[in-house]
């Protein structure tokens, strides 16, 4: 099943400011208290998981994905997250995510679908990463 979530990416695109930042910037690290969620529109974004062991479990967004979403109902990322080659961005606040999401049961559903998929591709890199060593 393909998972289409381009309505609540039309949504978040209609309030989002826009970011040009270089390779390298950090844009939140695990831990943080959330400050919004990032569309990513060209460049790329890797987002990791930091472990105290050697693992590094990281994943890159390709445009059209969203970094953050999650913190942006829970408060705190639980991953961390950087600009791996410059990168145009588009930049929600997270009250603002959070009220669009509070009005809308169909954007709160896409949200949560979008949420169940990073978690299943986190998880598979998991998996991916035991089963090599």
């Amino acid at each position: 099943m393909t998972l289409d979530i381009s309505a609540l990416h039309n949504e978040l695109e209609g309030v989002a400011s826009s970011l040009s930042l270089p390779c390298g910037t950090m844009l939140f690290r695990c831990g943080d208290p959330v400050s919004g969620i990032y569309l990513i529109r060209s460049g790329a974004v890797t987002m990791y998981l930091d472990a105290p062991a050697e693992t590094h479990i990281a994943r890159a967004l390709e445009p059209g994905e969203i970094a953050g979403l999650p913190a942006a109902l829970t408060g705190v990322y639980s991953l961390s997250a950087r600009v791996t080659a410059d990168a145009e961005l588009g930049f929600i606040p997270a009250p603002v995510v959070a009220a669009l999401l509070e009005r809308s049961p169909h954007l709160c559903l896409l949200a949560a679908r979008a949420m169940s998929a990073e978690i299943a591709r986190m998880r598979s890199g998991i998996r991916d990463t035991r089963t090599a060593h």
